[in-house]
């Protein structure tokens, strides 16, 4: 794995996002909530449901001394527990084949009632998934029926950044 590609991805995730200054939901506990903080001035919420995710991340972020700009918080992001336009912007960066098949529409969903301004979907194509996850258990994403999914919801932008299709959905359009 490249560490170098997937810092330069996550820069380039959070710069298409426009996060500057901004209210973030992060799905999926990771460093992309302490890049926000330290470099793009965010307050962000972190959640996943592995809490000891949570509390490694809760550390690094004490380390880098953004811990008072991340709140980490343990919930599932296809029944998230915030109420409609709770953040600016939500980002599932990589974490949407952590969830079960079956819940990922929801957890779309989830993720678009909980934005106001737009809301961001990073996940690896075939071959970033083969390099990152080959040989694990979990499933990667139909990025084609991705696509199909976000067309019903609206106006949608598609990027390549490396190993990655980044889908930005703007609300405001």
């Amino acid at each position: 794995m490249n560490e170098v590609r997937h810092v330069e991805e996550r820069k380039a995730v959070l710069s298409l996002a426009g996060v500057n200054e901004k209210e973030v939901l992060d799905i999926g506990a990771g460093p992309l909530a302490i890049m926000a903080a330290q470099n793009y001035d965010c307050f962000v919420t972190s959640i996943d449901v592995d809490t000891r995710k949570l509390a490694e991340y809760e550390r690094q972020a004490a380390d880098a001394g953004v811990a008072e700009k991340i709140s980490f918080e343990e919930a599932d992001a296809s029944d998230l527990p915030y109420c409609n336009d709770a953040f600016d912007i939500s980002i599932c960066f990589g974490a949407l084949h952590h969830i079960p098949a079956e819940l990922r529409e929801q957890a779309i969903a989830e993720l678009a009632r909980v934005s106001y301004e737009r809301f961001v979907v990073a996940e690896f194509t075939p071959a970033g998934f083969a390099e990152l996850h080959g040989g694990d258990a979990f499933t990667p994403v139909d990025l084609a029926e991705l696509e199909r999914l976000l067309n019903g919801m609206g106006r949608f932008s598609v990027h390549q950044v490396e190993q990655m299709m980044v889908y930005v959905f703007d609300k405001t359009c």
